[in-house]
């Protein structure tokens, strides 16, 4: 994600450096420019436990998604800042429980998109649409949303390692708040972002997020500020927590070695 007032960017801009192709990298993908490992390279310099970060949070994305769809019937996706595409996808863990399960895939980088659209080409089943969550009231007017989600049934949205690329003043929860309001009874929050409870590691990776993507990055938050997102929402277990327990019990926590960890959970809707 980046900053809901700015345009959508049509082209790649390969010198400055994508969120989506910085995880690229740290999960070890091939869709990634000089400019992206120097950011990751700068990252891992102030939080050594990046690739684990990123790889939790991978992890936790699927690991709901198959939950999701296997205990509670959810057949329906909207994955927000999807990211390039991996040895594993969101439509693969869903259609694995039910085949007739639909997705659609939403990223603000054009990158992404292209890559998306050539990997789902001709799959009546998944959509891969450049949007941003900050202006959902455009994007759900889109065609290929529309064909693909009937929102008077339950929907699973996934917002993982989404909005700590939001700023505040860009009024994030307002943004949650306004979509979760269009679903339907039954329907799920999947949400994470990066926290620390250290303000000097807040700032500091935020200035190297800035720096290296020129502003489009918002911000590392407190545990407290992570759980007002889920208001009005009964939240799963294990609840709130560091999203490596979902998916690595006993695995010792980046949050312990670095101050860093990505806190998340999964809410229900109740109408």
């Amino acid at each position: 994600m980046g900053l809901g007032q700015r345009p959508l960017a049509r082209t790649v801009d390969v010198t400055v450096a994508s969120v989506a192709r910085m995880y690229d990298f740290l999960l070890r993908g091939k869709d990634n420019y000089p400019a992206d490992r120097a950011a990751c390279e700068a990252l891992l310099d102030v939080t050594p436990d990046a690739v684990a970060l990123v790889e939790a949070q991978r992890a936790f994305s699927l690991s709901t998604v198959d939950r999701l769809a296997t205990q509670h019937g959810v057949r329906q996706f909207l994955d927000f800042g999807c990211g390039l595409p991996t040895w594993v996808n969101t439509h693969q863990v869903a259609q694995r429980a039910h085949q007739d399960s639909r997705v659609v895939y939403i990223d603000k980088d054009p990158m992404v998109v292209a890559h998306g659209r050539v990997l789902l080409d001709g799959d009546g089943s998944t959509a891969v649409v450049q949007g941003d969550l900050l202006e959902s009231d455009e994007l759900f007017g889109r065609p290929q949303v529309g064909e693909l989600i009937d929102f008077d049934s339950p929907v699973a949205v996934l917002m993982t390692s989404v909005l700590h690329c939001v700023r505040d003043d860009e009024l994030p929860a307002a943004a949650v708040r306004r979509l979760l309001d269009r679903l339907a009874g039954g329907s799920f929050l999947v949400l994470s972002q990066w926290v620390s409870e250290n303000p000097g590691i807040r700032k500091r990776v935020a200035q190297v997020m800035h720096r290296s993507t020129v502003g489009s990055w918002g911000q590392v938050r407190t545990r407290a500020e992570v759980e007002g997102f889920f208001d009005g929402l009964v939240l799963e277990d294990p609840g709130l927590t560091d999203i490596s327990a979902w998916a690595r019990e006993g695995r010792t926590t980046a949050e312990q070695s670095t101050g860093l960890c990505e806190y998340g959970g999964v809410g229900r809707v109740q109408r």
